[in-house]
């Protein structure tokens, strides 16, 4: 899928932050409750319901507990591709926007201008997680990974590369004095 050049190594390998699933995971473990809990108290309520035994209920049920695990892929598989990578010349933004739509993004570390952090209300501050946007020079445009953790020590490991690809780009300078 994605390959390093010979003269890069990686650096760090970039996620979201495991707060961000914290919802939608609820969410589904109350999904995946309600079909309990309803044939629980539903024939006590309602004592002439169509039995649950029926063909046309187990089909349902199972359409309906295949579209639980359909999200739940879907959600891991966005959780789990989405990515940033920083090698020592570039980095790679891998956005997974749906099951097939796919965005990759590359910018030179000597592009970079500023790394900003921004860590937004007390959640975030005690988990300590927050968005790395990365503003580049020219039209390339801002990187902004959302809800990473460790923001801090990523921005260090981004800038502490961007400084010694600059230093290195740049010429040596000498003075003769006579």
């Amino acid at each position: 899928m994605l390959s390093l050049r010979s003269d890069e190594t990686l650096v760090i390998v970039v996620r979201r932050h495991w707060w961000t699933l914290l919802a939608p995971t609820v969410i589904l473990f109350f999904f995946l409750a309600l079909p309990g809990a309803l044939t629980t108290f539903l024939p006590q309520e309602w004592p002439s319901a169509p039995a649950l035994a029926s063909p046309i209920f187990k089909f349902a049920a199972a359409i309906y507990f295949l579209t639980l695990l359909l999200f739940s892929f879907l959600l891991w598989m966005e959780y789990y591709l989405d990515v940033w990578i920083v090698t020592t010349l570039r980095i790679i933004d891998i956005d997974q926007k749906s099951l097939f739509h796919r965005v990759v993004s590359e910018i030179p570390l000597s592009r970079i201008q500023n790394v900003t952090i921004d860590i937004n209300g007390i959640i975030e501050t005690f988990l300590k997680f927050g968005d790395v946007t990365v503003e580049t020079a020219g039209e390339l445009g801002n990187f902004t990974a959302v809800a990473v953790p460790l923001p801090y020590a990523i921005k260090d490991a981004i800038l502490e590369h961007v400084h010694s690809t600059t230093e290195q780009e740049r010429p040596a300078v000498t003075t003769n004095y006579h």
